[in-house]
């Protein structure tokens, strides 16, 4: 090599390595770029995902409260408790209550259907390891929230009801069968009717959790509504 062309070959190989070092520059924000748009994309699944399923559990707790109403009716329309008693908040519950009717009593004898959460696509999301995807880190604490903690009263409440139907199946066995309510408004006064009327209660804090559920889950429906068209 000539040494007045030693600089010119330098210049050549240092503007080689500086190409290659932009190439590869170029190609890593590429790459990260293309990583990242594919986790947004499964971050709004899982978004889209969980918000169907909110919706489903809101009609599924539609459903059992319009099991629970008839007893809740028929309980009050015998004894006003839950209207004289602030504790029962009948201003902001009030819809759980109707017009009673009389010719279905028996279910004050029994428990409703429990609510089973449909939250495959939550689980799935926090089994995977996968909760850093939604962005919006309040968003997230509020659909935790709703499975962690909503969800965790509503069995508790729910499991207090079971253990106490047990117990009015073995100490009424004649009367949920053949009670009318002619016979359970005579019997105000008596054991069974407080009885009832505390089964019916234990019923009616089931029943406000999952009204507040429902409200719940509708704000986070919102949420996801506003994060996914952001």
């Amino acid at each position: 090599m000539e040494k007045n062309k030693t600089g010119k070959y330098l210049k050549y190989a240092i503007g080689e390595v500086v190409l290659v070092m932009i190439g590869i520059l170029l190609a890593l924000q590429v790459n990260n770029w293309n990583e990242s748009q594919k986790a947004n994309k499964i971050g709004v699944k899982y978004l889209m995902g969980i918000q169907n399923d909110l919706k489903n559990d809101i009609a599924l707790a539609d459903s059992i409260l319009k099991q629970l109403k008839p007893g809740f009716s028929i309980i009050s329309s015998i004894d006003s408790v839950f209207y004289q008693n602030q504790i029962y908040n009948t201003d902001r519950y009030g819809s759980l209550f109707d017009k009673p009717d009389t010719l279905i009593v028996n279910g004050v004898f029994y428990r409703n259907l429990s609510f089973r959460s449909i939250n495959s696509t939550y689980q799935s999301l926090i089994s995977d390891g996968q909760s850093s995807l939604i962005k919006n880190k309040e968003l997230f604490q509020e659909i935790q929230r709703i499975y962690n903690e909503s969800h965790e009263r509503i069995a508790s409440t729910y499991q207090a009801i079971k253990e106490i139907e047990l117990k009015i199946g073995w100490a009424y066995p004649v009367e949920k069968r053949n009670w009318t309510y002619t016979d359970l408004k005579k019997a105000k006064g008596e054991k069974i009717f407080a009885d009832l009327r505390n089964f019916t209660e234990q019923k009616y804090w089931y029943a406000q959790n999952l009204f507040d559920l429902k409200i719940k889950n509708q704000e986070v429906i919102d949420l996801i509504n506003q994060e996914l068209h952001k």
